[in-house]
């Protein structure tokens, strides 16, 4: 996977705050239980280089942690492709894993399972309506990003294998 989609877990920010990132998309941010000291301007923007996508913040409600405050994280509509298509290479990597083979064209479940799965949590990110984005459009891209990153993941042979379902 590309150094972009390679970001998962948490990371810290300059700000001492901490991101939530699925496949190099910031999803949730916590202040840390440091108070909510950083305007949200300059949060955005530190979040927007982190991930090198467009945020915005959702409200402010209470952390796991007592006085932790968290917020979601929506990147703009306007990069859905992005955020679609870092999608698709992390589901690439996760059947190459399980299955040790790049998809093929015999794998429509995967295609098609993956694909619904994966635009309804891009159009989430991106705070999209079913309206705003047409699912059928779409699915061509993805599948030949999902398949040519799977093909190029078992030449490179830069996977952890694990044992096949």
């Amino acid at each position: 996977m590309n150094n972009v989609t390679a970001g998962q877990g948490w990371q810290r920010l300059p700000n001492g705050y901490d991101v939530e990132v699925w496949h190099g998309i910031p999803v949730r941010v916590s202040d840390n239980v440091r108070g909510l000291t950083v305007p949200g301007e300059v949060l955005q923007e530190e979040i927007s280089a982190l991930g090198r996508l467009h945020v915005s913040l959702g409200d402010w409600e209470p952390g796991g942690l007592p006085g932790e405050h968290e917020a979601r994280v929506f990147v703009s509509g306007r990069e859905f492709t992005e955020v679609l298509r870092r999608l698709a290479l992390a589901s690439a990597a996760l059947f190459v894993e399980r299955y040790h083979k790049p998809i093929s064209a015999w794998d429509v479940d995967w295609d098609r399972l993956e694909y619904i799965r994966d635009f309804n949590i891009a159009r989430e990110i991106c705070r999209l309506d079913s309206a705003a984005v047409d699912r059928d459009e779409y699915f061509g891209v993805y599948a030949g990003i999902m398949h040519r990153e799977s093909h190029r993941l078992v030449q490179s042979g830069e996977l952890r294998m694990v044992a096949p379902e």
